[in-house]
């Protein structure tokens, strides 16, 4: 979920969100995107240092949904001993020739996160468990424009099932009021 996060820095700081997902990625082992976030992460703290997002360079997020004009932080979100692990880690992957400094794509030869295709504009809707975009096989829930991936919908739900978990259920009450109730192809685990 933190990888789509970026694309709304108008309610969660910059910094954060690129932070966020940076980390994210890297905990999982996806280097690529580790390295691009986190890399932003510190260019936007080098920014609000600055009080300009002049300097910025956009050019690993062309044809994204990731906004480029973001509200910059009156201070940084992150503590200066996380930011210099992450500067050093930063460092130290761009000298791994093996790196390619590029976001995975889709078969729309799209960022996989990103809601709008690059090459047609056509806007797709978040999936409700990842934030990714809901492409195709799909669940639909009874308010319109709520859809989630029936691959993740359903790992959720097993997860849900597995954990016995009370936040899981909360999770999944809130999903249930936020869309006017669940599938009908789903079930209770209460």
């Amino acid at each position: 979920v933190s990888n789509c996060l970026m694309r709304h820095t108008e309610i969660i700081p910059a910094d954060k969100a690129f932070y966020e997902a940076g980390t994210a990625a890297k905990a999982v082992g996806w280097q690529n995107m580790a390295f691009i976030f986190l890399n932003r992460f510190l260019d936007l703290t080098d920014a609000i240092e600055e009080g300009s997002l002049d300097a910025l360079d956009h050019s690993d997020f062309q044809n994204t949904d990731i906004p480029f004009e973001v509200p910059l932080p009156a201070k940084p979100h992150i503590s200066e001993d996380q930011r210099e692990e992450i500067r050093d880690w930063v460092l130290t992957v761009s000298m791994d020739q093996r790196l390619e400094q590029v976001l995975p794509h889709d078969e729309r030869d799209t960022y996989e996160a990103s809601l709008v295709a690059a090459s047609t504009g056509v806007h797709s809707l978040p999936c409700l468990i990842t934030g990714y975009p809901v492409l195709r096989n799909k669940v639909e829930f009874k308010c319109p424009g709520k859809e989630a991936n029936k691959e993740s919908w359903n790992k959720f739900l097993m997860a849900v099932k597995m954990s016995h978990s009370p936040p899981c259920q909360d999770v999944l009450k809130f999903i249930s009021q936020w869309c006017g109730g669940l599938p009908s192809t789903s079930f209770s685990f209460q």
